[in-house]
């Protein structure tokens, strides 16, 4: 998601090698932030039949202490439900105070010594952690391409910093978002030592001039730059599973969300089931820029195939 979203949100190719392993990805599902996504858990699991394994939550990034505070309220607001979590922790602020630069330098080491040991003081000493998702795009601070050695340097001393706190067992997930965005990805993979799970994020948009079926879509979205394909075959190269951090269909208020797709729900179903994927959380959530939430009846043809599927 763009950085509006995230300053809310935070208030068939190479050989089958994890073919044993398909279909067991945990379901989770996005719906809001700390305590208020965990007031929406009980509706959202009612609506869906069965409860959901795991959350995901985004730390706040406007002040180091924003976000250090943040790791221990969304800990302990998420702690009782006994959900496996993930933590979206961005690289930088959004003060623009905070540089790739000075992070590779070790500049800010302490900060996520801070986050980790607040995360394990509540509970969260195994959670998986998003370290700057969709990096190969330009809208978050910290994207990649204004500087791909200061920003693999900067991940390799976050992992460093945050696994050396007594109690830490994390996964680190390394997260593009689809597509190919600003800068190859590959450029900047900081190394098997330092990436546990391989991750996308991949959202039901279009900006297409001409008509289009879900399926025309679908067979580009697997074929494009860091497409599916992309995805699958990378994570496989290295040995890691896939996740899908962010996924869902929606309406944007600029028209290029398409809206109640059942058909887009069900490929990725399909997709999900049959490969080696870890976790994906569904963006169980109305934001400005892009509403997808399926338990309120706005999108009924994708909500009964979400349903039926997971």
């Amino acid at each position: 998601m763009n950085l509006k979203t995230f300053i809310t949100a935070a208030a068939f190719s190479i050989c089958g090698v994890f073919t044993s392993n398909a279909g067991a990805a945990e379901l989770g599902a996005y719906m809001g932030g700390g305590c208020y996504g965990v007031s929406k858990l009980d509706g959202y699991s009612a609506w869906l039949g069965h409860r959901p394994t795991r959350g995901i939550d985004f730390l706040a990034a406007e002040t180091w202490v924003a976000m250090e505070a943040a790791a221990a309220r969304s800990a302990k607001c998420w702690k009782p439900t006994n959900l496996d979590m993930t933590f979206s922790v961005p690289m930088l602020t959004t003060d623009k105070t905070t540089t790739l630069e000075a992070g590779a330098a070790g500049a800010y080491d302490e900060h996520f010594k801070t986050i980790a040991k607040n995360l394990i003081t509540n509970g969260y000493g195994n959670a998986s952690i998003r370290i700057g998702w969709e990096f190969n795009y330009s809208w978050f601070p910290w994207a990649a391409k204004k500087n791909p050695t200061a920003w693999v340097a900067y991940w390799k001393r976050i992992v460093t910093a945050m696994r050396s706190e007594h109690g830490a067992n994390f996964t680190f997930d390394w997260c593009v978002g689809s597509g190919p965005g600003d800068i190859n990805p590959a450029d900047v993979y900081p190394g098997d030592q330092y990436v546990d799970t391989v991750g996308m994020d991949i959202y039901n948009t279009t900006w297409a001039t001409v008509p289009q079926t879900t399926m025309d879509r679908w067979k580009y979205r697997m074929n494009k730059p860091v497409g599916f394909i992309w995805h699958r075959d990378f994570a496989a190269l290295h040995g890691k599973k896939m996740t899908y951090g962010e996924w869902g269909t929606g309406t944007r208020p600029d028209g290029h969300g398409l809206g109640d797709d059942p058909e887009f729900i069900q490929l990725m179903a399909d997709w999900i089931k049959s490969n080696n994927v870890a976790w994906h959380h569904y963006w169980e959530y109305n934001a400005k820029d892009f509403a997808a939430k399926l338990n309120e009846g706005q999108f009924p043809l994708s909500a009964t195939a979400f349903k039926q599927n997971f």
